[in-house]
């Protein structure tokens, strides 16, 4: 991943790693001021939907359509970043119910830009 250039193609950290984060709609406007507070810009929000969780977790209205309301959050950083992004979240937002997977980031940028794929 040593070769992909940052998603603005300048030569800043290489985004190597897509951080995605699901949390209860609730949750969503913190989470996006926590993200805000601490200089983290370009992260993308959607709306989105889980399955398959334990009946007595769920609302009425989500045991019915048996799925549970959620918000999900993208962000492309360093493989460092993003380690460091879900220990802090630990810490600040302990409890608060959130998820979170990181996956290797091929490539990012702006379609027609100067960012290339590895």
């Amino acid at each position: 991943m040593s070769g992909m250039a940052s998603p603005d193609g300048g030569g800043g950290p290489v985004h190597d790693t897509l951080v995605t984060l699901i949390a209860t709609p609730e949750l969503e406007e913190t989470l996006v001021d926590w993200l805000l507070d601490r200089d983290y810009r370009g992260f993308t929000t959607f709306d989105c939907a889980g399955h398959g969780v334990a009946a007595g977790l769920l609302s009425t209205a989500e045991q019915v359509s048996g799925r549970q309301t959620r918000v999900g959050f993208w962000l492309a950083l360093s493989r460092a970043e993003a380690r460091a992004l879900v220990e802090r979240l630990g810490v600040d937002l302990a409890g608060a119910g959130l998820h979170y997977w990181l996956t290797p980031l091929l490539a990012a940028g702006r379609i027609g830009g100067a960012t290339r794929p590895d």
